[in-house]
C-alpha cells in the first residue's frame, strides 16, 4: 500500500531542489566568475541551508528520534561514525546527527 505521507515526502524534496536551484542558487551564477570563493561560500550556506529540510521532515512528519551516543566531534580531528541501523538512507540520518553538532554550517 502507497503511503501518502511518502509521497508527500518525496514531493516536498523534489520541488525543494527544483525550485532552490532555480531561485536560490541560479541568481548567484554570475558571481562565480566575478569572484568564485564568495560564489563557494554562498553556495555552500545554501545548499547547507536546503540539507535541513529532510531532517526537518523525517523527524516532523514520520516522528523520528534520532539519539546519538558516544564522544562529541572535536574539529579538525579525524573521526569514524558507526550508524546502527539497516537501511539505504544512511546519509539523512548523517545529516540529523551533523545538524545536532551544528556541522552543517
Amino acid at each position: 500500500m502507497v503511503s501518502w505521507k511518502g509521497i508527500y515526502f518525496i514531493l516536498t524534496l523534489f520541488w525543494g531542489s527544483f525550485f532552490g536551484s532555480i531561485f536560490m542558487l541560479s541568481p548567484f551564477l554570475p558571481l562565480m566568475f566575478v569572484n568564485p570563493s564568495w560564489y563557494r561560500w554562498i553556495n555552500n550556506r545554501l545548499v547547507a541551508t536546503w540539507l535541513t529540510l529532510p531532517v526537518a521532515l523525517l523527524e516532523t512528519m514520520f516522528g523520528v528520534k534520532v539519539i546519538i551516543t558516544g564522544d562529541a566531534f572535536v574539529p579538525g580531528e579525524r573521526s569514524v561514525i558507526i550508524m546502527n541501523h539497516r537501511t539505504r538512507m544512511d546519509w539523512m540520518f548523517l545529516w540529523n546527527c551533523l545538524m545536532r553538532y551544528s556541522y552543517l554550517r
